[in-house]
């Protein structure tokens, strides 16, 4: 029964499926090989056997860097699932045996406040399905002032975000990429068209803080049309600058997921914002054996789901 089931995964080398989607990840030998731990040539040599395998280039050379066949893009977000599944699959561990939590509380801090419910969840799914939901609070919280300081200094035990104003105590896994765009309400003059900088320039501005890389890559793509505009708002909160969206005729930089999700509208620009998302924390935890069981099934967690989302 097992041979007439899987006969092709039995002929076939998995491996091959890890170093795809890292290469579809990627987009690029040389980083992958890095990724993996192995020579340039091999990874090369496996995206031959790949090609052959699947009988489509997967990966092919343009002006604008390697990009993604059709067929690439198809099977990328099932590979991701495939990968994921593995790595939750690898940590598996008897239900009797899981770490216990060594403090109360363990402190983690999203983006913005429209994650605090998704990652609420998150954890507290993780710990009920893991069986470690006793004698533990989590406490999620958004972005403020200091909060930076507080992860160089411990306070914080997981971080999402992106920052290079790190200390060197600080470890990352990295999670998913993110695109913002210019945000508006559905009904929006500029709703869903592509327009120039220019273009926007009479309509109020909102501007969401403390968003480290998010602030400093809108300002260098979008900078000459955002200091001409009229701020009407500054806020922490991202749900506040969403509920002035949805009454007025304002522009505000959000991510695409929330814009989806929240039934906004994009203003389409030449100009595109990728981050790379990571979860963050302090090498204290390092001793801290139920954070580094929580924390790297999470990790599995958030990337598989996130990826579903985008499908």
């Amino acid at each position: 029964m097992l041979q007439n089931n899987f006969s092709k995964v039995i002929r076939s080398d998995i491996n091959l499926l890890v170093t795809l989607y890292f290469l579809l990840e990627n987009r690029q030998v040389s980083r992958t090989a890095k990724q993996l731990y192995i020579g340039q040539s091999a990874v090369s040599h496996q995206l031959n056997r790949l090609r052959e395998m699947f009988d489509d280039q997967l990966l092919v050379r343009t002006a604008a860097g390697m990009m993604l066949t059709p067929f690439a893009e198809q099977i990328y977000p099932t590979l991701g699932n495939v990968v994921a599944d593995l790595e939750v699959l690898l940590k598996k561990k008897n239900k009797n045996l899981h770490p216990h939590p060594i403090k109360d509380i363990y402190r983690i801090c999203v983006p913005e406040d429209t994650y605090i419910e998704d990652v609420s969840v998150l954890f507290y799914d993780f710990a009920h399905d893991e069986n470690i939901r006793d004698n533990v609070t989590f406490e999620v919280f958004n972005r403020y002032d200091s909060c930076i300081s507080d992860l160089n200094e411990g306070k914080i035990d997981f971080f999402f975000g992106s920052s290079d104003n790190l200390s060197g105590a600080i470890c990352s896994s990295k999670l998913i990429e993110t695109e913002f765009c210019l945000a508006v309400r559905a009904d929006h003059p500029l709703a869903n068209k592509t327009v120039q900088l220019a273009d926007i320039v009479k309509y109020p501005w909102i501007d969401i803080l403390f968003r480290e890389k998010a602030n400093s890559y809108a300002n260098e793509h979008w900078g000459e049309a955002i200091n001409n505009m009229r701020c009407v708002l500054k806020t922490s909160s991202a749900n506040a600058a969403i509920t002035l969206l949805s009454h007025s005729d304002a522009i505000c930089s959000l991510s695409d997921d929330i814009i989806n999700k929240r039934g906004l509208a994009q203003v389409k620009t030449k100009n595109k914002i990728k981050i790379t998302n990571y979860l963050y924390w302090h090498k204290i935890m390092g001793d801290d054996i139920f954070h580094r069981y929580i924390r790297e099934g999470l990790i599995s967690r958030y990337v598989s789901e996130n990826i579903n989302a985008r499908k």
